[in-house]
């Protein structure tokens, strides 16, 4: 179609599109770091195309920034943090060129994680839930308001980070992850409930033991990414609670997961470990875990 010089159709807009949508799907199985080159490759054939779409523009000007914050979420995970800034910037000036606010809550959401300043992390996932209001972005609502509440926590503000989680859950109950937009479809309830966790355990809040078990609960053998966060969260809540024993067995699964699924060097998945490591009890086993825990994680 490049070569072509003609105008791009609509069924070569709606296979670009699609490819957005699959390398979403792709992400939750495989580390983002793994799918760097094909994401690269996606996003250079969407951008060649976007001088061609005529009135399709603006739908793939938004696929093209749903694919850049996917690179940016890729390099941030690769430890290539200026690279991440680059495509986070860029997805906020593709939602700026299409008026289609949901990309710079994307934006927000993802950069959020490498920001330092809870505070401006809460300010950040504030602005990005005014940006997924209404109908169809439930999920993305409650994915930024779970968000925002692990930093209300990260700054002991208890009453702001309890109702945080419930503007996270109120939306989730008007949610319909499969059915809305490809980068939420990664929010299902196991991974909701784990932010509640790690939530409630920097709070020191009771509700952390109920709501690992009740993430726990909703484990999905095909979802690894997932599974290891959550494990992580629940490993954290049973640690700080003072059940050495299960927070140690709960965080065994997690390491054994992350090394099956090659999330080992993935830094989300690394930064969970190394805090995991740094609390574990002084026991045999514990020790045991806490040395494999820093060999992998080095």
């Amino acid at each position: 179609m490049a070569l072509s010089g003609g105008q791009v159709d609509e069924d070569a807009v709606r296979q670009l599109v699609s490819g957005t949508a699959d390398l979403y799907t792709d992400e939750e199985h495989v580390p983002a770091p793994l799918l760097s080159a094909r994401i690269a490759a996606h996003l250079d054939c969407i951008t060649a195309m976007i001088p061609r779409a005529g009135q399709r523009r603006t739908e793939l000007i938004i696929s093209a920034g749903e694919t850049a914050a996917l690179a940016g979420w890729a390099a941030w995970d690769r430890g290539e943090y200026t690279e991440a800034a680059h495509y986070y910037r860029t997805v906020r000036d593709a939602a700026k060129e299409t008026g289609h606010r949901p990309l710079e809550a994307l934006a927000i959401l993802y950069a959020s994680y490498g920001t330092d300043n809870p505070s401006k992390a809460a300010a950040m996932l504030k602005e990005a839930q005014l940006c997924v209001k209404g109908p169809g972005y439930a999920t993305a609502h409650a994915w930024a308001a779970a968000r925002e509440a692990e930093e209300q926590a990260r700054l002991g503000r208890s009453d702001a980070a309890e109702r945080a989680v419930e503007r996270a859950r109120t939306a989730y109950d008007y949610a319909s992850p499969e059915a809305e937009q490809p980068w939420v479809r990664f929010l299902r309830p196991a991974r909701l409930d784990s932010m509640a966790v790690s939530t409630y355990t920097r709070l020191g809040h009771p509700q952390a033991l109920t709501q690992a078990q009740a993430s726990m609960d909703h484990l999905d053998v095909g979802n690894p990414k997932v599974n290891v966060a959550v494990l992580c969260d629940a490993a954290m809540a049973h640690l700080v609670a003072g059940d050495g024993d299960r927070g140690a067995a709960v965080a065994r699964q997690a390491l054994d997961t992350a090394v099956s699924f090659n999330y080992i060097g993935v830094t989300m998945v690394d930064v969970r470990m190394k805090e995991i490591a740094g609390v574990l009890p002084d026991s045999t086993t514990a020790r045991d875990l806490q040395q494999e825990i820093r060999a992998a994680v080095a």
